[in-house]
């Protein structure tokens, strides 16, 4: 019997033979499972990164509570007072109606201008809270923004609860349009792959009868196609990489050149090892997969 080691350096070396002397046979199944690939990967990359911005803005722990116009002075100091006595409150900071438009106008910087047109300042004043990490749950957030908004002179009271379920619908949307999606190009991938093998199988029709006379096993003559079907996928992996880095480059730089209020928030990143993975490896398995159906092709040929 043949040693596993031996069988892998006999398959993979004549799977690399083949590919290169039929290289523009192949090319076809490679590149398309590299277009595929960037759609999926490209969904992935995009949610992964939405998903960490959600948590962060999860774990900032901030509510903001809206003072009634013409507060005086002590009105805001017994808010403020009651602020600080709050259990789950770790630190706050008062932002005044000049504060807030001052702030508008550096994060929407396209947007800023509009204040300039309007009579009044439409902003009003505000305390913005930085909640204690044990009281950063959901839950705990919601009453605490419930009982500061019931204050008096408290206009309103906000934690970004609405904003952040509709990332999380969004992020779910970007999910499942890139599964659907790269999916349907991974499947076209994955038929080319196997068409390609088929190519190659009828191709070496006399070279598979001759090694089947000499005494070559099925899993030997068929190791061959199926590490022929993987190799073209972990190609069509690793070009997809490469296009997927470029575009991250090229979008990091251009979010940062035109900058904006979640970029403070976000800390941008590429695939993490796990992302990686699932990368290279749907290519390697679309290519065997697709080797696994060129296997009538095989089994057709003349013994």
């Amino acid at each position: 019997m043949m040693r596993l080691d031996r069988y892998l350096r006999l398959c993979f070396g004549e799977a690399l033979r083949g590919l290169i002397g039929h290289r523009r046979t192949a090319a076809p199944a490679v590149m398309i499972i590299a277009v595929s690939l960037v759609v999926f990967g490209g969904f992935l990359l995009v949610s992964d990164n939405l998903n960490d911005l959600l948590d962060r803005w999860r774990e900032s722990g901030h509510v903001q509570i809206f003072l009634e116009a013409d507060l005086t002075a002590s009105q805001q100091q017994a808010v403020a007072a009651a602020i600080g006595a709050s259990p789950e409150v770790d630190s706050f900071r008062f932002m005044s109606a000049d504060d807030a438009a001052a702030q508008f106008r550096e994060d929407f910087q396209e947007l800023g201008d509009l204040l300039a047109f309007l009579e009044d300042n439409p902003l009003p004043a505000s305390f913005v809270i930085t909640v204690r990490e044990g009281s950063r749950s959901e839950e705990a957030l919601v009453v605490l923004t419930q009982r500061l908004g019931a204050m008096s002179g408290v206009d309103a009271a906000q934690y970004d609860l609405q904003v952040i379920r509709r990332l999380e619908l969004g992020v779910n949307a970007v999910r499942f349009v890139g599964a659907v999606l790269g999916g349907a190009v991974l499947l076209a991938a994955i038929i080319t792959t196997a068409n390609v093998i088929q190519v190659l199988v009828v191709g070496r029709r006399r070279e598979i009868v001759v090694l089947r006379l000499v005494g070559a096993t099925e899993s030997v003559v068929r190791g061959r196609f199926l590490a022929e079907g993987a190799i073209q996928g972990l190609l069509g992996s690793l070009l997809a990489l490469l296009a997927l880095y470029g575009i991250y480059k090229v979008g990091v730089a251009f979010m940062t050149e035109g900058g904006g209020p979640l970029l403070s928030l976000i800390d941008l990143h590429f695939f993490d090892v796990v992302l990686f993975a699932i990368l290279i490896g749907s290519g390697v398995a679309a290519g065997l997969l697709g080797a696994l159906l060129a296997f009538g092709a095989a089994t057709n040929v003349e013994r």
